[in-house]
């Protein structure tokens, strides 16, 4: 059976496609829908991204069942299935004009696209790739960046010349066809399935395989709940600065710019995250994980502080580009973190609860800046808590290094 071989990265290629339809379409471009939306039918911004926090609170909670399905039902029935609920309701939001039903088709949009991501994504990558893992996750993993950078500013042309509603429907269907290539491309969940090995490994002898059943065991004791426990809080406080990017077009309007200015932001922010999830994993390759992520912390509360202080465009730009690495916390870092503190046997494990944190933090955050705006009047307020939020998660990486060097040492 081969390491190395072209389907390797056809596989590569098909993730690429899940993490579109499940993150990058849903997520990272539907900033631009909430202002046209809140003034098409005169309500609250924050009403309107309610639906957008009910698909990440669902999202979060099928992560934590999606191993299971796909044990029970196989990788490719639900990869399907994920694919039409997800596109469908998404579909069929460009057909409705109340709250309520918004927040209907937004809890089926969550349920539908969380069995195509985060988890189903890691999980492919674990079981087909044992050398440069981390290449391929920070590549699959950007490609929602990437599609937040095209789309947006796409999706806000359409929105003036089209109109929300028929924005949405295209929407909806290009979820389904960016997930078709992992439906309809042949390879199973095990590589061995269909006669490949993990890319860079070699097959295990007995005896090698009886050592890797003993280092299990040994790591499966080794979990320190009091270091997860602080894993789990920082990545939910992280995760709920994710969504202040999506505010980007009426933030600038705040401001009396143009929504334009607003949706160039958004696609800055969306640019440089490609480039920080990249760039996360080679750097903590040579510096570790928690150094790395501690660099990218620094770097999105100078963000905030751009963002809360400076009110001219080229600042604003800067302000975006920074902002944007804090995708790459909960995707690559959280990944790196989970690995570095319990080891490769308790990740399955452990991190699907970890992306139910992560896409908990999300959901809170969309309504949560959209309220800060109504019953203030401005976005700075979100803008000082997310400085806050640094800070505090700092602290919080310090202590689980501190923790884990501990316990290593006993």
């Amino acid at each position: 059976m081969q390491n190395k071989s072209r389907m390797h990265w056809v596989v590569v290629m098909t993730m690429c496609g899940l993490a579109v339809s499940a993150v990058g379409l849903p997520v990272m471009t539907n900033g631009v829908f909430i202002t046209p939306i809140a003034d098409s039918l005169g309500v609250y911004r924050g009403s309107v991204a309610m639906h957008n926090t009910l698909t990440l609170l669902m999202k979060a909670v099928m992560s934590l069942y999606v191993p299971r399905l796909m044990k029970k039902y196989g990788f490719k029935q639900v990869i399907i299935t994920g694919a039409l609920l997800g596109g469908l309701s998404n579909y069929l939001l460009g057909w409705v004009g109340s709250i309520w039903l918004f927040n209907i088709l937004g809890i089926l949009r969550g349920i539908g696209t969380g069995m195509l991501a985060w988890v189903p994504l890691i999980i492919v990558i674990n079981e087909w790739f044992s050398a440069k893992h981390g290449l391929v996750t920070s590549i699959v993993l950007s490609f929602s960046s990437v599609t937040g950078a095209i789309f947006s500013p796409v999706f806000s042309s359409l929105i003036t010349s089209l109109g929300w509603q028929q924005s949405y429907r295209i929407m909806g269907i290009l979820i389904i066809l960016f997930a078709l290539p992992a439906i309809i491309i042949p390879f199973t969940l095990d590589p061995k399935e269909s006669g490949y090995l993990p890319y860079g490994s070699k097959e295990l002898d007995e005896g090698g395989a009886k050592q890797r059943a003993i280092i299990k065991r040994e790591e499966n004791r080794d979990v320190s709940m009091y270091i997860f426990g602080l894993l789990f809080v920082f990545t939910l406080f992280q995760t709920l600065l994710i969504g202040v990017p999506q505010h980007f077009p009426g933030f600038a309007q705040t401001l009396d710019f143009s929504s334009d200015v607003g949706a160039v932001m958004l696609s800055v922010a969306m640019i440089s995250s490609i480039g920080f999830k990249l760039s996360l994993g080679y750097v903590s390759d040579r510096v570790g994980p928690v150094k790395s992520t501690i660099i990218i912390l620094a770097l999105i509360g100078l963000s905030s502080v751009i963002l809360w202080i400076f009110e001219i465009i080229p600042m604003l730009y800067v302000g975006a580009f920074l902002f944007g690495a804090a995708y790459s916390i909960p995707s690559v870092s959280v990944t790196l973190l989970t690995k570095e503190f319990f080891g490769r046997y308790n990740f399955t494990r452990l991190f699907p609860i970890l992306a139910f944190s992560t896409s908990l933090g999300g959901a809170i955050s969309l309504a949560a800046v959209g309220f800060i705006y109504d019953f203030t009047g401005s976005y700075a307020p979100a803008f000082a808590i997310a400085f806050g939020i640094n800070i505090f998660n700092i602290i919080l990486l310090l202590l689980m290094a501190h923790s884990s060097k501990k316990k290593k040492a006993v």
